[in-house]
């Protein structure tokens, strides 16, 4: 599957134009080691000459001033099975589609676990003069469109876009791309809870023992996550709606409740969460299930053990008895205790055995799948990638909460 983010660019003139084509034309991010070229193209334009061009344009027009371009980019999953080549292609045919009438340059980057492609986009049309027009549903069409490409090259599409939140500031799209977000790692910890969460306390529960608190109350709009690094963050900035408190707490309802609604369940974006949960309570009911299993065989190696035992001292009070006969309860007796020993034996052990299993699932309980949870930096590295951009011919420094761009899910 691919995605389609917009890269905000504060700093609008022609010295950070250059800066962005020259870092997305850099050598050793488009040399392709399998078909021995570099991925660099244009469309409307000449790739590797685009920066003149979209100068060109603009003086002919009279318009090198205001919006100097837009960046784009197209990122694969990793699991997607396909070469940088065919990549590019995929890129360059969206480029014709989605900004027709204007000189788009079109590099892939294939140095990092993910190939991705960029988009710079001259803001003035080479034929009509216009300027490219933006609105804040700009993203959802691209990304409807990227969708459709992919399908059509027989590659797997993203869900429907779901869009809602604050707007992605420049500085969280960068340390999202670099692995480094705080947020994202807040975003990825909730859904973790919420695959083991049935109720609202639940939920709290298993975002504490994650190491996060939250401001949870019926007269605030919001819900807080005050995080372990001593930051707080909003629901609303983490910029997709199923992480909005209503949301969260419709599905948490839902979930604690299962047949008080009539109906279809309403939707929360929360569906494939909800499915691994159902799954863990499967799994967690086949245990329950196996340990009552080994508890109810108890009552009967016991119930074994008193009928031995009732049935060898049924006579110890009869005087009738011979001396023979004395001698041969006596040692069924001295044989039904030694057998009653062992068998007590080996109930303990089993008990034991069953107390331990249950107690080290209790101790790992709290970890939910420690494993993936360790590897958590490393695939959000591996998704968002390590690219940098340099800036050294421009400022482009903002305030971290600094609403830019358009509303946009990474």
């Amino acid at each position: 599957m691919a995605t389609v983010m917009f890269i905000p660019e504060s700093t609008q003139n022609r010295f950070a134009m250059r800066a962005v084509i020259n870092y997305c034309q850099q050598e050793y991010k488009t040399f392709d080691s399998i078909s021995k070229r570099r991925l660099i193209s244009g469309v409307n334009c000449d790739g590797a000459n685009s920066f003149k061009e979209f100068m060109a344009t603009k003086k002919v027009y009279g318009k090198d001033n205001g919006i100097f371009f837009y960046h784009y980019a197209q990122s694969f999953s990793p699991s997607e099975k396909l070469t940088p080549e065919q990549a590019h292609e995929i890129a360059l045919e969206f480029a014709e589609k989605a900004w027709e009438g204007h000189e788009v340059l079109v590099t892939t980057h294939c140095d990092a676990s993910h190939i991705h492609s960029h988009f710079v986009i001259n803001s003035v049309g080479f034929e009509s003069g216009m300027k490219l027009c933006q609105t804040p549903s700009t993203l959802k069409k691209l990304r409807k469109l990227s969708d459709e490409i992919c399908i059509a090259h027989g590659l797997s599409a993203l869900q429907p876009y779901e869009g809602g939140g604050k707007r992605l500031s420049t500085r969280e799209y960068r340390a999202r791309m670099k692995g480094e977000s705080w947020k994202q790692k807040l975003a990825n910890d909730i859904d973790k809870a919420m695959e083991y969460s049935g109720s609202k306390d639940e939920f709290i529960r298993s975002m504490s023992i994650l190491g996060y608190h939250m401001t949870w109350t019926d007269e605030r709009k919001y819900l807080t996550f005050h995080c372990p690094n001593g930051k707080s963050c909003r629901d609303i900035k983490l910029h997709d709606e199923k992480y909005l408190k209503e949301n969260i707490e419709r599905e948490l309802l839902q979930r604690e409740f299962p047949d008080s609604s009539s109906g279809e369940k309403q939707s929360t974006g929360w569906e494939d969460s909800r499915e691994l949960y159902e799954q863990h309570l499967r799994e967690r009911a086949l245990t329950k299930a196996e340990s009552q299993g080994v508890a109810d065989s108890y009552p009967t190696v016991i119930g074994n053990v008193g009928s031995l035992a009732g049935a060898v001292s049924k006579i110890v009070n009869d005087d009738s008895e011979d001396q023979d006969e004395r001698r041969k309860r006596i040692e069924a007796e001295e044989n039904g205790s030694a057998l009653g020993t062992v068998l007590g034996l080996g109930i303990g052990m089993v008990t034991n055995a069953a107390a331990d299993s249950q107690d080290e699932m209790l101790d790992q309980e709290p970890d939910y799948e420690q494993e993936e949870c360790k590897t958590r930096e490393e695939i959000l590295h591996e998704i968002f990638g390590a690219d940098d951009y340099d800036y050294d011919d421009y400022d482009d420094s903002e305030d971290e909460d600094e609403d830019e761009g358009f509303s946009m899910t990474l």
